[in-house]
């Protein structure tokens, strides 16, 4: 069966946009990004600084300072209600070291609730920029009578590649003032070889460092602090806390608990000592509260408003998924332990919250696909299983490819009459809105197309549509902040058709028309973004705001689409909304975007460039340094004694231009002792001490 609605949708054989696979690449001795090097004024926090997982009456604020030489560094910390910092509230100290890559993270307590806080952190005499959090709403008013509280605003993104394109999103939260937080559903980093995954249309490309996909725990550092230096990124993590879970990119491509598809372990080691490595470094570079098993999945509640259900469903639980998208789940696999399991369905129950938010990596709902089989051979044909699966498969890395456990969720809520259950979900580089059903269509049936399933009410199974009968929560994905989406690969008319094919009945001669996607209230394939959820005690919005390009600084965003849900109602109404929510009444004043102004942050006219990591130190058979340079110039790297005496030359006089490096040095052949490693130009000299051991 053949219609005029199946083009050329290669792109659905060719596998999800965020799973191809790179080629493996060797190591460069001196390897460089085109970014901008680093803005000198933040020394030595040239990371900025970020804060999280708000509580009532605590969050986590979190900055990484860059030493001179290696040491432990004494760092102090003041949280104020303003930002001249007359009202300060919370002061302490700490420590850091390389041991935990220079970072820190504190876990402020005895806030008040729904209150704004600024911080900046101190050490070597200098000050952090500030930064801007805010504690959760209580559900407790000062007499101890529950209270709804008043709307919550939650921005939802995922999915940054930072060669995909600019940040510009990350820019355009940063300027919103009525954010209570942030949630970020995973691939905040990729893991990918310079070029392997990459904007071909950016003119001027931005390449990752280190020039490898990342493996080592030098490696995940490295990504982390390139992404971190990043001005929009660092704009964001400034004026909202952020709430974040991890998807696969933080550790390998379609991870899950015991592999990777980006993971080769004849060549690339064992895959749990990785995870275990980008786990670690997880924690040590986001503004997530400390757990000794480095545990994702946990609840945050905005008093009697809302409670987010942060879920873990790629490392914790997931076993690998099966071969093709109709495999029969026998024996059941997981996505989650069936201890989070329990942990889920038990807060579902138990929650006193109005809204239950559940954020999740991947897309809860079944979507279907097979309208595009055989598109990419040039011979479609929708009614050939293998054809089909060869479509599907494409998208199997997903809930749907854990019917059971993903069924059992939607029991949970029938059976317990839980209402205002909404999800969130990210991975997918596409804006989705689905009514969250269960097999909302026979699939695959007659012909291996579509054909409606009633509902049930018993089962609970099927979907009227027309009645919204079947539903039982909804679920918003929302897009990316720079990872390519389909009209980056694709022609932009083919993408068109596809998104018309995914969501609007298609007619088949001599079957009539059949709809793939009966529950799919809104999807989008183009544009990249975020969504703000909006939760009132009568409903719940989602505001779909896009930008105007990734590929320019000058990008504007604009409102798309606003989608909601009304109290007690477990479907997304009919009446698409006009205009997006409207800003709180109160906004927040937001912390200083320049150095100048947010406290005494001094600048060394001297400077000329920055070692951010000498790692390992202590060394015994390579080293691996991170540095940028502010200017160019004609370069040296050498290792000198404590004489002077050059003991190696790792660098000879070569003209570097500005921007960030990573290289990596063998230096078996040195003895053990104390040494300087010294990077010397003519604008200047940085120095950092060395053991070789």
């Amino acid at each position: 069966m053949k219609t005029h609605y199946l083009l050329a949708i290669s792109c659905l054989i060719s596998g999800m946009l965020c799973a191809q696979t790179p080629t493996k690449v060797s190591r460069n001795a001196v390897s460089q990004s085109s970014t901008m090097p680093y803005d000198a004024a933040l020394k030595p926090f040239y990371h900025g600084v970020a804060s999280g997982d708000p509580l009532e009456d605590k969050v986590i604020i979190w900055t990484r300072v860059t030493p001179e030489t290696d040491q432990t560094i004494a760092v102090d910390w003041k949280v104020a209600t303003d930002t001249s910092f007359t009202n300060i509230v919370k002061t302490g100290n700490t420590t850091t070291d390389i041991n935990k890559d220079y970072t820190v993270k504190i876990d402020v307590t005895g806030l008040q609730a729904n209150t704004t806080y600024y911080y900046y952190f101190s050490a070597f005499s200098k000050n952090s920029i500030m930064g801007r959090t805010k504690t959760l709403p209580s559900e407790n008013s000062g007499n101890n009578v529950k209270l709804i509280s008043p709307n919550v605003k939650l921005a939802v993104i995922s999915c940054a590649n930072y060669e995909g394109g600019l940040f510009n999103a990350y820019n355009s939260l940063s300027q919103r003032n009525d954010l209570d937080a942030i949630l970020h559903l995973g691939d905040y980093i990729y893991e990918y070889a310079p070029g392997k995954y990459k904007n071909a249309a950016l003119s001027n490309p931005q390449n990752l460092l280190p020039a490898n996909e990342i493996l080592s725990e030098a490696d995940y550092r490295t990504r982390y602090g390139l992404y971190r230096l990043d001005e929009n990124l660092r704009k964001a993590h400034q004026q909202h806390p952020f709430i974040t879970i991890w998807d696969d990119h933080e550790s390998a491509n379609d991870s899950y608990m015991d592999g990777a598809e980006n993971h080769d372990s004849n060549t690339e080691g064992d895959w749990q000592t990785r995870k275990a490595i980008s786990k670690k470094v997880y924690f040590e570079w986001m503004p997530i509260r400390e757990e000794a098993t480095f545990k994702t999945y946990r609840s945050l509640k905005l008093g009697n408003l809302a409670e987010i259900f942060m879920l873990d469903t790629r490392l914790e639980g997931r076993v690998k998924p099966p071969v093709n998208f109709d495999d029969a789940d026998v024996p059941a696999r997981n996505i989650i332990s069936n201890t989070q399991f329990d942990w889920l369905t038990k807060g579902l129950k138990s929650s006193t919250a109005k809204w239950k938010v559940i954020g999740n990596q991947v897309l809860f709902s079944t979507f279907n696909v097979g309208f595009g089989a055989g598109a990419g051979d040039g011979k479609p044909d929708i009614t050939n299983i293998d054809s089909i699966r060869v479509a599907e498969n494409s998208f199997i890395d997903n809930w749907e490819s854990y019917p059971t456990q993903r069924n059992s969720i939607i029991d949970t809520l029938k059976k317990n009459n839980i209402k205002n259950t909404i999800i969130v979900s990210g991975d997918s580089h596409c804006s989705w809105a689905f009514d969250v059903t269960k097999n909302p269509v026979n699939y695959p049936s007659l012909y291996n197309l579509p054909f409606p399933n009633a509902y049930n009410s018993s089962t609970g199974e099927g979907y009227d549509n027309a009645n919204k009968q079947g539903s039982y929560a909804v679920e918003f994905g929302t897009p990316s902040i720079s990872s390519q989406n389909f009209d980056e690969i694709f022609p932009i008319n083919t993408v068109y058709q596809f998104e018309y094919s995914m969501n609007n009945p298609i007619p088949i001669p001599g079957v009539g028309n059949v709809n793939y996607n009966p529950h799919l209230e809104y999807v989008d394939l183009k544009n990249h973004g975020y969504f703000i959820l909006d939760l009132k005690s009568d409903s719940a919005q989602a505001d779909y705001f896009f930008q105007s390009s990734i590929l320019s600084t000058t990008s504007t965003e604009s409102f798309a689409k606003a989608m909601i849900v009304k109290d007690n109602v477990t479907n997304i109404s009919k009446n698409k909304l006009a205009s997006a929510s409207a800003p709180k009444s109160v906004q927040q004043i937001p912390a200083p975007l320049s150095p100048i102004h947010s406290g005494p942050v001094s600048v060394d006219d001297k400077e000329f460039g920055s070692i951010f990591t000498l790692y390992p130190n202590p060394a015994s058979d390579v080293i691996l340094i991170n540095f940028s340079l502010l200017s160019a110039a004609n370069t040296e790297i050498v290792i000198t004694d404590l004489q002077g005496k050059v003991v190696k030359t790792l660098v000879n006089n070569t003209n570097l231009s500005a921007g960030i490096y990573q290289s990596e040095y063998n230096i078996s052949d040195i003895k053990s002792g104390l040494y300087l490693l010294s990077i010397n130009s003519s604008k200047g000299k940085i120095t950092r001490k060395l053991t070789v051991k």
